[in-house]
Order: C-alpha cells, then structure tokens, then sequence
C-alpha cells in the first residue's frame, strides 16, 4: 500500500513537471511531414511540407524554441538517417508498436501496425475514454481504427483514398483522365470528368455510410471520430460524426510521448 501511494505521488509530480515543458512531435507520412510543438496539451504550432524542405524547418524550429529538450517521431517510411542528426540534441522517442501505449493492443500483427494508426489510437483514447470509438482517417489510405470501450485497441479496415482511386483510374486504363476531385459532384455524371468524379467521391460516401452503419449494428453508443485532409468532403453528409479541428496524430503523438514519460 505504501509503495502504491509513493508511486501515485511521484506521477503526480511527474506529470506536472512535463506538462510546463515544451515537446516536438514529427509525423513523416507518404505525402507530407507534419511538425507540431506543444507546451502542455497546448499546440504552440503546427507545419506541413514535402521531405525534402523538413531539414532547415526542423532546424529553424529547434532554434526558435532551445528550451525543447524531449520529441516523438512517428514515420509510415524509413527514416532518413540526417533527422537522426538534427534531433541528436534532444531525446527523440521513435514510435513503434513496441512503445508504452495509453492503451492495450490485440492486433494479431502489431509490428505491421502504422504509427500514424497508433498515434491516432492514443489520440481517441484520451478524447474519448471509456467509449467505443471508431477512427476514422481520410489521406492517403482510408483507415478505419476500431477503440473498445475498454481501452483495447482490436482493428480496422484500409482502402484506397479518393487520390489514389483517381490515380489508378487514369493509371490502369487507356484514355481516362486524371482529374480533380469534386466537393459536391452530382449522383449521374454528365461527362467523362464528372462520371469519374460522382464515382469516386460518391462511392466513398457509400463505403464511409456502410462501414459506419455496420459498426453501429453493433456497438448502439458508438462514437465516429473522422481526420485527414480529404474529412473536407464528407463533413456534410455525414451526420452523428466528429470532425477534427486540429492534427489529431500530432495530438496522438504528444499524447504517447507524455504516456512514455510517466510511466
């Protein structure tokens, strides 16, 4: 009992003394690296651009705030062995499935798990704890991460996201153009372009309405949290839904990093 109270003491502490300092949360997907510095739960600023402008950013950034003396790094690619040297200053977690998480996993194949999945996870779990909550994240892919109301972490789905479906229809046939995607394409589409349009943003609107109906047959308090650029599409239509504001994944990657520390 005695060892159980210091211990509660000392998180306590702990977690008082980290929330007064300033952190650094990196997240490298396939398009973009995204770059947040927070003070306690607050984001002080958050930044997005290709790989190749990250370096003298990362650098600016360290400069501007020299009290930064912990970040987390979570990365869907290899990581290039130069940001290893810009963060060799301060302690750098790097994410992985091995990472204490604020939640339990039961993924059969945790090591394949992407981190921008975990990070997103971790985010849930904090926004919405004890409550089954599926996450929904709208880039590149389209995943769909599934939080029990117990804090376990079971799984999902991925597609393809709405670029990579009007990439492959221009890729793997003849003449289909490339086009851009519609906020508000029509049901019948008039032309090439706009058929392609209606299929695609529509049939992702049905996918998103049917894998949220068939999670809500199962689970009645369900809660649908949706991220990612391409959320713009669909934060009409999809009713019941909580859009995201901010980054959630930077937001997941403070999270786990604070978790690390107080543990």
């Amino acid at each position: 009992m005695k060892k159980s109270f210091q211990k509660r003491i000392i998180n306590i502490f702990v977690t008082k003394f980290y929330a007064v300092q300033s952190v650094i949360a990196v997240d490298i997907g396939n398009t973009f690296v995204k770059v947040a510095v927070f003070k306690g739960e607050k984001m002080l600023e958050q930044h997005s651009f290709s790989l190749e402008e990250s370096r003298s950013f990362f650098e600016k950034l360290l400069q501007k705030y020299p009290e930064i003396r912990r970040g987390i790094l979570s990365s869907v690619v290899e990581i290039p062995a130069w940001i290893l040297v810009v963060f060799s200053s301060i302690h750098l977690h790097i994410l992985s499935y091995e990472s204490k998480l604020p939640f339990e996993i039961a993924y059969h194949t945790p090591q394949t798990l992407g981190c921008d999945r975990i990070a997103l996870v971790a985010f849930a779990s904090e926004q919405f704890p004890k409550k089954n909550v599926l996450v929904i994240d709208m880039g590149t892919c389209i995943t769909y991460d599934f939080l029990q109301a117990d804090n376990v972490y079971v799984g999902g789905s991925i597609s393809p996201g709405i670029q990579m479906r009007l990439k492959a229809l221009n890729t793997f046939t003849a003449k289909l153009p490339l086009v851009k995607p519609s906020e508000n394409p029509e049901l019948i589409g008039n032309s090439t372009t706009t058929s392609i349009q209606s299929g695609v943003i529509n049939g992702v609107l049905a996918e998103l309405k049917g894998i949220i109906a068939a999670y809500n047959a199962i689970y009645e308090d369900l809660t649908v949290f949706i991220s990612g650029g391409d959320n713009k599409y669909f934060d009409k239509q999809l009713k019941n839904s909580i859009f995201a504001t901010a980054n959630p994944v930077l937001e997941g990657l403070r999270v786990i990093l604070n978790y690390n520390e107080i543990q």
